[in-house]
């Protein structure tokens, strides 16, 4: 039998599990439950993955690329590896080929479908370069699941028990934070909120920057600005230290950053947990805000969360779990933290490859409002929400947009992400244009549909409503609900052959 497998593609490391006979287990990868999601190009062309890529960071920095997920979405981030030029999403897929041929060769099978996790608060550019490096990497991508929803489907599915839970998700390089209602093997999203820049790595970034300062005081020599090749690898040996200092602080209340030789000095500096804990308190702060507003969002207070779960290797910090008990209860931790995504990733995958096997029901909820600028009764441009944040998807919302100048071939809406009602101050993701065929002199509608998939991928289509009764109805009811689309009857023109869908794109800057 061919079993999918759930992957939980992460920023510092990646964790593959399968689903069978009843049981989830997690790949072993060189002998580790984790790999490290490193890649590093070697001079011949030969690319080294996991373990043996991240033991090069220290002997070839300029060749070796870490934490590669926070770039997924950005189109003009590249690296340039050993005379390559790899993008994010070329990073992923390797990593991704890697964990797919060590599953291919531990299970003595072939693996094509996978779920892959991804930050709740991923964006939809995110989500698609995440997809694409599946699909890149030979994957049959079934479905992207929200790593918060993946460890709540672990920790609860066959409980029996009504439950609201809070999954704290604090990983190598994004924080998400999720409230779900769990009614036997249902899983309901009732809010999301995160920061795609903020985990672990911020965490050592805090320590480098403090030892840093120490060993600048102490030899006048300013290490983060020496661009020498000795200079970039004695800020990748303080990585490191700073890396296993921050792990000794989960468990000992101070620990020793030692580099015999660093630029021709010895560095040697002691780091309490109480001046640890001072160092990542703002990092901290912002994911006690993250948790708050996902409250609100949700309406629920911290009395209604059944049960908080964390999840993600920068949850070991201790500070973590005190400023969670504070804030909203005493979490639970799983014995697995590292593997938990993976885990209902992997439940997630049975699911939809075996559903006689694994019943489920999830329903997740956007992180970012979807919308459009317009003109408003003052004449202002106002950002319109057309997918509010915290809509389940999957889901599709439409406006209507009008020509406003005879023979005009197409309309052009600017679309933004954000919440503000300035669209200046949300994200722009370029306008929407659809297409008008053939031009007419008279004012011609068009229906923009956004459609939200299951993986939060939104698509667009533009539908031309003709001339007659059907389509003033639909416009009379659009301007009396803000100017939104009533989609069944969109859907019946279609059908009837008096309106066709066409393809319509975002033409970013």
């Amino acid at each position: 039998m061919t079993y999918a497998v759930g992957i939980d593609l992460g920023t510092t490391n990646s964790v593959v599990s399968v689903f069978r006979r009843g049981v989830v287990q997690t790949i072993a990868i060189d002998g580790r439950s984790t790999m490290p999601s490193v890649v590093s190009v070697r001079e011949d062309g030969s690319i080294l993955v996991g373990s043996a890529a991240k033991s090069r960071l220290l002997l070839d920095p300029a060749n070796t690329v870490a934490s590669a997920k926070r770039f997924m979405g950005n189109r003009h981030k590249f690296y340039n590896v050993a005379g390559k030029s790899l993008s994010p999403v070329d990073i992923g897929s390797m990593v991704l080929k890697r964990i797919v041929e060590s599953t291919r060769i531990a299970l003595g099978e072939e693996i094509r479908d996978a779920v892959i996790t991804v930050p709740a608060y991923f964006t939809d550019a995110q989500r698609e370069d995440t997809r694409r490096a599946g699909e890149q990497a030979g994957l049959n991508v079934l479905r992207l699941i929200p790593e918060p929803t993946a460890a709540a489907i672990a920790y609860g599915l066959d409980k029996g028990k009504d439950q609201t839970i809070m999954v704290y998700d604090l990983g190598g390089g994004t924080f998400d934070v999720s409230i779900l209602r769990v009614q036997g093997n249902r899983f309901e999203v009732k809010g999301v909120g995160g920061n795609t820049n903020l985990g672990g790595d911020d965490f050592d970034r805090t320590i480098i920057n403090w030892a840093s300062e120490q060993f600048k005081i102490q030899t006048g020599i300013d290490l983060q600005s020496d661009n020498s090749r000795l200079g970039i690898i004695a800020r990748q040996r303080l990585k490191d230290a700073a890396e296993t200092a921050k792990i000794e602080l989960s468990v000992s209340d101070s620990a020793t950053i030692a580099i015999p030789d660093c630029l021709g000095h010895a560095l040697e500096l002691e780091l309490s947990i109480s001046e640890y804990n001072n160092l990542i308190a703002p990092l901290l702060q912002r994911t006690v805000n993250c948790m708050k507003s996902v409250l609100q969002d949700a309406r629920l207070q911290p009395e209604d969360i059944d049960r908080v779960i964390l999840v993600g290797g920068s949850t070991k910090n201790r500070a973590v779990r005190e400023i969670v008990a504070r804030e909203i209860k005493e979490p639970y931790t799983s014995d697995r933290v590292d593997e938990v995504v993976a885990h209902g990733a992997a439940i997630a995958a049975a699911n939809l490859s075996l559903p006689d096997e694994v019943s489920l029901d999830v329903l997740d909820v956007t992180a970012h409002s979807l919308g459009i600028s317009m003109l408003n009764y003052k004449e202002e441009l106002v950002f319109k929400p057309i997918v509010p944040r915290q809509t389940t998807y999957p889901c599709k919302r439409g406006i209507i947009g009008y020509t406003n100048r005879p023979l005009q071939n197409e309309i052009d809406i600017p679309v933004f992400r954000g919440e503000n009602t300035d669209p200046n101050y949300n994200d722009y993701l370029g306008i929407l244009s659809l297409p008008v065929s053939p031009p007419q002199s008279e004012i011609v509608p068009v229906a923009a549909i956004f459609d939200l998939d299951a993986d939060g991928i939104i698509h667009f289509t533009a539908v031309q409503l003709p001339p007659g009764s059907q389509s003033a109805s639909i416009i009379e009811n659009a301007r009396e609900n803000k100017g939104l689309v009533d989609l069944n009857a969109v859907e019946a023109l279609i059908k009837s052959g008096e309106a066709q869908t066409k393809m319509a794109q975002i033409n970013s800057k």
